[in-house]
């Protein structure tokens, strides 16, 4: 039942902001053509309606799309992260080559996460609207954060709990990635606004990737032909290459 309301929440959403927010359309394909494997990982709270438009944009580039929506992106993370680190690898033998990953909000944290565990697995990395410090989020995304850790620590099947947000052993690892060392030779993007009213811009700045701003709040990313133009060119970038896209 949580679930199904969830689908359908991250549904009504992203149909609001897609009104608001001009997708990338089908002929403007060709200006990021790609290939092979892609696995696009949603945040906190997000289902697979939540990932369509990125999806479908993505697919159009020429792009074998897996979304992933594990727990709706509101379980431990580590054993998220062990989950998809595996899968990625299982993805890339299949392919004969790496995967990009694509992230949005928490699901780029998980993504820079596997990147850390699984270089020679993942071939790019680009977030969208994700905090790098724990403690990236804005006062109202803060307090849901901590009521899930709670509701998760008194036993609520499928969430994370209190000793993944304060320090709890279980979590450490993931802790220590989000700001980990990055391989040089790993294409690494960070797309950010300063307008997202879940994330500070700050806290998706990455001394390690190019810093990307667009023009739209956290939900509308996912939908902006801005957001998915910049995703696109990232994707095809080589390691050390300048990455300039207008917002």
């Amino acid at each position: 039942m949580v679930g199904l309301g969830l689908e359908q929440a991250g549904r009504a959403t992203i149909g609001l902001t897609g009104l608001r927010h001009r997708s990338v359309g089908v002929q403007e394909a060709v200006e990021h053509p790609g290939d092979g494997p892609v696995v696009l990982l949603g945040g906190l709270g997000e289902t697979r309606p939540c990932l369509d438009p990125m999806t479908l944009w993505l697919t159009r580039l020429g792009y074998d799309v897996t979304p992933y929506t594990i727990a709706a992106g509101m379980g431990c993370s580590q054993r998220t992260v062990t989950s998809l680190t595996r899968r990625v690898r299982e993805l890339a033998d299949r392919a004969g080559q790496p995967v990009r990953l694509v992230g949005h909000s928490r699901g780029g944290q998980f993504g820079r996460a596997v990147g850390v565990e699984a270089p020679d697995a993942v071939s790019h990395l680009v977030t969208i609207g994700t905090p790098f410090d724990l403690w990236g989020l804005s006062a109202p995304m803060a307090a849901a954060a901590w009521a899930l850790a709670v509701a998760g620590t008194v036993g609520v099947p499928g969430l994370y709990g209190l000793g993944c947000l304060v320090g709890g052993r279980c979590c450490a690892r993931f802790r220590e990635s989000l700001r980990a060392p990055w391989p040089d030779d790993l294409p690494f993007t960070s797309i950010y606004s300063r307008a997202d009213g879940a994330v500070p811009w700050r806290a998706s700045h990455d001394p390690h990737a190019h810093n990307v701003e667009v023009r739209h709040g956290h939900v509308a990313q996912l939908t902006s032909a801005a957001t998915q133009r910049a995703v696109g060119a990232a994707l095809v970038r080589a390691p050390y290459e300048p990455l300039a896209v207008a917002a």
